[in-house]
């Protein structure tokens, strides 16, 4: 069983199409495979479908193995910094292994700064306060000295 090369050559257009739509430079290489194995098949009719599908999958991966990195800019996206909340009264939370969080405002923070608890201020269930939620992490203010 083999496929006609206008088969091979009409996927990877159509895969070389999509990626214009997705942008992620993955299926564009795998176009560029199916277009290779479409020549090579008018070259050899006789080619069988796996050997056809084993050139179109083979070389899709080396040729986005070679050239991916060289055609996406490594650290092309700026990061966003999330912006800061006010903070207010949250429990906190001790797992077992001593890992802490605070809830607050219906979910689980991850804690900023968790260095400003002293050892006696880290129970299970203990009120602390939150200064500030800053990038998806709670900031503690400092426990008052009494």
């Amino acid at each position: 069983m083999t496929w006609a090369w206008w088969i091979w050559i009409s996927a990877g257009v159509l895969l070389v199409t999509a990626e214009a739509f997705l942008g992620s430079f993955v299926i564009l290489w795998f176009g560029f495979g199916a277009v290779l194995s479409g020549l090579l098949t008018l070259l050899m009719p006789e080619l069988h479908l796996g050997v056809q599908l084993l050139i179109a999958v083979l070389s899709g991966a080396v040729l986005m193995f070679l050239f991916r990195d060289r055609w996406v800019a490594r650290g092309n996206a700026e990061t966003d910094t999330l912006y800061t909340f006010s903070g207010g009264p949250g429990e906190l939370k001790v797992s077992a292994s001593g890992e802490m969080r605070v809830s607050a405002r219906g979910t689980y923070w991850m804690i900023a700064n968790p260095q400003v608890l002293p050892e006696a201020q880290r129970r299970d269930g203990m009120t602390v306060v939150i200064e500030r939620f800053e990038n998806n992490r709670a900031v503690l203010a400092p426990p008052e000295a009494g």
